[in-house]
């Protein structure tokens, strides 16, 4: 991991990130590049360009806290089972009837969200092989745990974290949910993805929609 430098904008941040996947020695028709919308197709497109693997788009939604939705206390994707922060969700007193709730909320949001952008994962995308979600950084880490959840339940035989940047304590926290963890930049004084990042522009469904259909 690099402890220095920004990142102009997630595509090259991407095309930095592929040169380190790339030392895995991947076999393309073994592999799958799971990119998690929308920040992390931009970085997920440039990695399965760089090197000749197909590409996934994925959908994952934040579980919030009651009263405070930003605050992460775990994420739920479409299909797969829920990733839950038991620990946070203990101190918060949080009730089985609130997640519940808000599991079912989140997982409708998601699969809509992935009809609407045209996703539709199977199995066949991810069985026997080797899957490397990617998104534009990690901060807590509820969202690539998620992932992992719902491409190992689609039979991925490995599955590998790449992300440009990280919140020190969330990379080493995360490692035992991956076969292989890579971050390239962290810095001690996280406190947004966004701070590797020169350009951090908002992504759209637009662009999603367009790179799902090769117009990007």
């Amino acid at each position: 991991m690099i402890n220095d430098s920004i990142f102009e904008n997630r595509e090259q941040a991407g095309k930095l990130l592929a040169k380190e996947v790339r030392k895995l020695k991947l076999n393309p028709r073994k592999s799958v590049i799971a990119a998690i919308a929308r920040g992390g197709v931009v970085v997920g497109q440039a990695v399965a360009k760089e090197l000749g693997i197909t590409l996934r788009v994925m959908v994952v939604k934040k579980l919030g806290a009651p009263g405070d939705p930003e605050l992460a206390i775990g994420a739920v994707s479409a299909l797969g089972k829920p990733y839950l922060d038991y620990w946070l969700i203990r101190d918060l007193k949080v009730s089985a009837n609130y997640l519940k709730r808000e599991v079912g909320q989140k997982r409708k949001e998601a699969s809509e969200r992935e009809k609407f952008l045209g996703i539709k994962l199977k199995s066949g995308d991810f069985s026997g092989k080797t899957a490397v979600i990617c998104d534009d950084g990690l901060a807590t880490g509820a969202s690539a745990k998620a992932a992992a959840k719902e491409i190992r339940d689609l039979g991925a035989k490995n599955v590998i974290l790449a992300v440009p940047c990280g919140f020190p304590a969330e990379v080493e926290k995360i490692k035992g949910d991956f076969e292989r963890v890579i971050v390239l930049r962290t810095a001690a004084d996280f406190w947004a993805v966004g701070q590797f990042y020169r350009d951090f522009s908002e992504v759209t469904d637009e662009q999603v929609r367009n790179i799902l259909h090769g117009k990007n």
